[in-house]
């Protein structure tokens, strides 16, 4: 088996949850002064982390950090969140799972917003582990928690591979020297994954167990 672990990036691959985003997002611009923004301008922003989020949508650098942290706690209390899985997800995890890989969450989202995501949408599943950022620290590109995450399970890099929907995905594989999955259901365009670096894509959570079953 070429691969030991699977590792998914949450929000555009596994977790479609733009509208909890957009809801958190705008309501604190609103309280700003700040214009709220489009479906299109949130999606384009996000990726990165909650900081890159709100100084894309127009948050003065010197509110940045006190917002971020209003944007975390939103996020790990929200209720009634409208975030949905992606078709077929549910099926390919316990799939992959059948496949005998260890399977991970690296996430940008704040980690205690992540583990909210999860207990109210993955609950069925237990992944191995799931990390998410710091506050002034994400996850991703920079690969040292992906790392960190792979030494605890006693993982190479060469024996993982890394499945996301944006150009993190993409940058902390290469930073980490891992293969990585893109899928095109998500955040970003094919074209967009091609110039951060990306060559392999799947547009179904079915082809990422036709991938898997051909390393095998």
């Amino acid at each position: 088996m070429k691969y030991q672990a699977v590792i998914f990036d949450l929000d555009g691959t596994l977790l479609n949850s733009i509208p909890d985003i957009e809801s958190i997002v705008n309501s604190i611009l609103l309280k700003q002064g700040i214009a709220p923004k489009t479906t299109e301008q949130i999606t384009a922003a996000v990726g990165f982390g909650v900081e890159h989020l709100l100084r894309n949508c127009g948050v003065p650098e010197t509110d940045i950090s006190r917002l971020s942290a209003v944007v975390a706690g939103e996020y790990s209390s929200i209720t009634n969140s409208e975030a949905v899985l992606y078709d077929g997800i549910k099926e390919m995890l316990f799939a992959v799972e059948k496949l005998g890989y260890k399977i991970f969450v690296l996430s940008n989202k704040p980690h205690d917003g992540l583990e909210k995501s999860i207990s109210d949408h993955l609950s069925f599943f237990n992944f191995h582990s799931f990390k998410g950022s710091k506050l002034g620290r994400p996850a991703k590109p920079e690969p040292d928690v992906l790392l960190e995450m792979l030494l605890d399970f006693g993982i190479s890099p060469e024996a993982a591979v890394i499945i996301g929907d944006g150009e993190p995905d993409v940058l902390v594989a290469e930073a980490a020297k891992i293969d990585v999955l893109s899928v095109l259901w998500g955040y970003r365009s094919r074209s967009a994954l091609e110039s951060a670096g990306a060559s392999r894509f799947v547009e179904t959570p079915e082809e990422i167990i036709d991938y898997l079953n051909s390393v095998q």
